[in-house]
């Protein structure tokens, strides 16, 4: 009548879908920054990080330098009024692109949670 040892009686923590958790099988997660994770950043997002934040601040520096030298004597509309005329359009294209992005960035750390 020998009894198995504690150890060999094959209990493991699950989660609720019954999936073994990581401790117990051996997988390690990977560190948060490894030296090939700057190879896994998307350009495209990187591309569209630096397009919102160049019309916010194009736009903004439109309407903070573009105030003077609007009309010509010559009675040709110069450039810096159709600047300062479509200043706020691309600080609000600015600000949604910032929030798409981040409801993008948002979704893809909520893929990698699980």
């Amino acid at each position: 009548m020998g009894q198995q040892p504690s150890g060999a009686t094959g209990f493991r923590e699950v989660d609720r879908d019954g999936n073994p958790l990581p401790h117990e099988t051996g997988a390690t997660e990977p560190p948060a920054w490894t030296p090939g994770a700057w190879a896994a950043v998307n350009p495209f997002i990187v591309v569209l990080w630096l397009f919102a934040i160049g019309l916010i601040a194009g736009g903004a520096a439109a309407f903070f330098y573009g105030m003077g030298n609007q009309f010509s004597p010559n009675g040709q509309v110069p450039v810096s009024f159709l600047v300062l005329t479509n200043a706020p359009y691309a600080i609000l294209l600015g600000i949604a692109a910032l929030l798409c992005l981040l409801f993008w960035h948002a979704l893809q750390w909520q893929k990698r949670r699980g």
